[in-house]
């Protein structure tokens, strides 16, 4: 029964990571590009209140801020594939492991950076 269980995961996993996480990796991203566009473009805003927002922004989204100078700001979020682990139970629970092995050592974070 648990093997048919762990078959129904492998295509399962291959949808969500495919499809579902793709299109929402670039909502995410379309989300944070549109609100450096209309932070940019305000020009009733100085530099240093752009330069805020943007740290809040970064910071409300779980984000960890890396680099900031006068100019730019850079933060670094790390994402957990729901796809990748389903993928990875799919294969007997070894694919699990090795993607939570990458997830921790190798995987690099997703970088967003604003600049003025």
């Amino acid at each position: 029964m648990s093997q048919v269980l762990l078959w129904f995961l492998l295509p399962i996993g291959l949808y969500t990571y495919f499809v579902v996480e793709k299109r929402h990796k670039m909502e995410y991203q379309h989300t944070f590009d549109d609100f450096y566009k209309n932070v940019y473009e305000n020009s009733s805003l100085s530099d240093n209140e752009k330069m805020k927002l943007y740290k809040e922004m970064l910071i409300k989204n779980g984000y960890t801020i890396v680099h900031t100078t006068e100019k730019s700001v850079r933060g670094e979020k790390k994402y957990l594939s729901l796809g990748l682990m389903m993928i990875g139970f799919g294969l007997y629970i070894v694919g699990l492991l090795l993607y939570l092995f990458y997830f921790y050592t190798i995987q690099k974070p997703h970088v967003v950076e604003y600049t003025l």
